[in-house]
């Protein structure tokens, strides 16, 4: 089969197209197969790409095939009879879990088959297309993971930078119409990304190129955050926005010893440059203020994805794309590699998706 993977760790130019063998080697009982219709890029695939999160991360075999959210048809179902030939569904690939140990990542979904664990699969909302699925996975269930970890309240306020982000234009979404925040404030440029997060449900947007929103919002008088969502590495500026007793939430920079031991991580060397949360000066800084912080890695959640795919269903949020790209095409823009380029550039609107099957 067709696949977009790279054969060694390096850069973006490592990634091509290339062929690899049909799924094999899965437990039937627990997996299937599914016809990629669209896969999408998340900024943790450049990393991946990178080698940055190998001891993390690690991936199985090479050639890898990239990118783990992904939307399909199911082309051979699980032995369990948990889904059916033909079924559409969407997921977000992770390594298995085996024995109580993390094995590493099998392959990804930017190919023209994957092989998924039924517990991160869940059926598509049918008011979605297939690009529009795939863009959702990891941004929606990361933004709902800090959102419930924050324990953001009906009526409370929330600062979020990077609101035109993936992960930002589902926090924004999540948090004024699911969690029903009062206040909805984040960080964005000036003209179409500030339009699209106020479309999105942001009360106010402040321009990060003319303002310096520790400023906007630091003053003695100025109101104060019960949450922060930081998705631009920015927690030490939140210090002085949160509220006493209120929280900043990361899942940007470095993570915390704990936060990668918690996904996985059991490396000795980790020790070496890992600092644990409490050693870290984001932590000290909040609680200068009397308030916590903590960075948060995404976690396999099958209920997290169905939750997120009846917000969908009924109109409450939806899908945020920059663009669609053509798998096939060998065009440095509309093509595939185009797709890499503008998501890995860090100014797309949303999430950008490739097209497999038209």
């Amino acid at each position: 089969m067709n696949i977009i993977g790279f054969s060694k760790y390096g850069k973006p130019s490592e990634l091509k197209k290339t062929t690899a063998a049909y799924p094999h080697g899965f437990d039937a009982s627990n997996n299937i197969v599914i016809k990629v219709h669209a896969a999408a890029i998340n900024p943790v695939d450049k990393g991946l790409l990178s080698g940055d999160l190998k001891i993390v991360l690690p991936v199985a075999t090479f050639p890898h095939v990239i990118s783990y959210d992904v939307a399909g048809v199911v082309e051979e179902a699980d032995r369990e009879g948990k889904f059916s030939v033909g079924q559409p569904v969407f997921a977000r690939l992770f390594g298995n879990e085996k024995d109580g140990k993390k094995t590493p990542w099998y392959r990804g979904a930017m190919a023209e088959y994957c092989v998924a664990d039924t517990s991160n699969v869940v059926p598509k909302p049918e008011n979605l297309t297939f690009e529009e699925a795939a863009s959702i996975p990891l941004v929606g269930m990361t933004a709902l993971q800090v959102l419930k970890a924050s324990g953001l309240k009906e009526g409370g306020s929330i600062f979020i930078s990077g609101g035109a982000g993936g992960v930002g234009t589902m926090a924004i979404q999540l948090a004024k119409h699911v969690f029903k925040a009062r206040l909805v404030v984040t960080t964005a440029s000036n003209g179409e990304k500030e339009k699209l997060c106020k479309s999105l449900g942001a009360d106010v947007v402040v321009d990060y190129k003319t303002a310096k929103f520790e400023e906007v919002y630091g003053g003695v008088n100025a109101e104060k955050f019960d949450v922060c969502f930081d998705t631009t590495a920015e927690s030490l500026k939140m210090a002085a926005i949160v509220k006493d007793g209120g929280r900043i939430v990361t899942i940007a920079g470095m993570a915390t010893l704990e936060e990668l031991r918690r996904i996985g991580g059991t490396a000795w060397i980790l020790k070496l440059f890992v600092k644990r949360r409490v050693k870290r000066k984001e932590y000290k800084a909040a609680l200068s203020k009397n308030a916590d912080w903590n960075y948060l890695f995404l976690l396999p959640s099958q209920n997290d994805l169905s939750t997120l795919a009846g917000h969908l269903q009924s109109g409450l949020i939806k899908p945020v794309l920059d663009g669609v790209w053509d798998f096939h095409s060998e065009d440095s823009e509309e093509g595939w590699q185009g797709a890499f380029n503008r998501s890995f550039s860090g100014r797309a609107k949303g999430k950008c998706v490739v097209q497999i099957v038209s």
